[in-house]
């Protein structure tokens, strides 16, 4: 019987300002972090934290203690496991599927088994454990103040090597750079999405494809330098304005059609 999964969903991303990287779109096909960990489970997935879209068989829960860390959010979730393993993760790295029968096979007949990094470390979130060998490590403490390092590395795991480069933890916007390139999805947006929340607004509110047009024609029009320059003027117009942005790339629109240098 395929074990059931727990997938922790918390972490503040504070090196990426914050924003709520489990629905980043890094996932093969452009779904999500999230979308990814879950399609890569081998069975029921119980997720825990605050409820995102994602489809699948899984049952959102909550943290018995909020923001208490990954080791709590194993404890919030066994209650709910119902196989004699599980396999446990977090929705902030790219996980394959092959991998994680690999590490669920291995675990089999022992306390459990976890993928090796590349440091030769073994990956706690990455792993396959007996849920009764967890329940007890976590018992005591209901998780608070333990790292799931620390916690497993007392018991027999059975030590996996997955392909190279398939363990990424998602921490930064040099992770989500290197990942973006590697699953082809589209770093402009993702790019996007950063200086939106670094100037604290909202990157849907960006009109991208009109940009895009408009600073091309000033940089065939007028000369490329100018092209960064009407961007900035138009924000500043917008902002100090209250003008809509649409309607500001319009009236530049007709500035340009009416530019007509003697020397281009």
């Amino acid at each position: 019987m395929a074990p059931d999964s727990i997938v922790v969903v918390g972490g503040k991303a504070r090196r990426l300002g914050g924003i709520d990287k489990a629905m980043l779109a890094l996932g093969t096909g452009g779904v999500s972090l999230l979308q990814s960990v879950v399609d890569a489970c081998p069975s029921r997935v119980i997720a825990v934290g605050a409820q995102r879209k994602v489809t699948g068989d899984v049952l959102w829960i909550s943290d018995v203690i909020a923001d208490g860390g990954p080791a709590v959010g194993l404890w919030s979730a066994l209650p709910h496991v119902t196989t004699d393993y599980v396999f446990i993760t977090a929705a902030d790295q790219i996980i394959d599927a092959a991998s994680v029968q690999q590490v669920c096979d291995a675990a089999l007949g022992h306390d459990g088994a976890w993928a090796i990094r590349e440091d030769g470390s073994g990956q706690p979130l990455f792993a396959c454990v007996q849920s009764s060998v967890l329940k007890e490590l976590l018992a005591e403490t209901q998780g608070v103040n333990q790292s799931p390092l620390r916690l497993l590395s007392t018991r027999e795991m059975i030590g996996v090597s997955v392909k190279q480069g398939e363990i990424i933890d998602v921490d930064t916007w040099a992770d989500v750079a290197e990942v973006a390139k590697r699953e082809g999805v589209n770093v402009t947006q993702l790019w996007l999405d950063q200086i939106a929340q670094a100037l604290g607004i909202d990157a849907a509110e960006v009109p991208v494809d009109e940009l895009l047009d408009l600073t091309r024609d000033v940089a065939h029009g007028v000369e490329r330098k100018a092209a960064p320059l009407t961007t900035f003027m138009l924000g500043l117009a917008a902002g100090q304005s209250g003008r809509d942005l649409n309607e500001l790339i319009a009236a530049t629109q007709i500035a340009l059609s009416d530019w007509s240098p003697d020397d281009k």
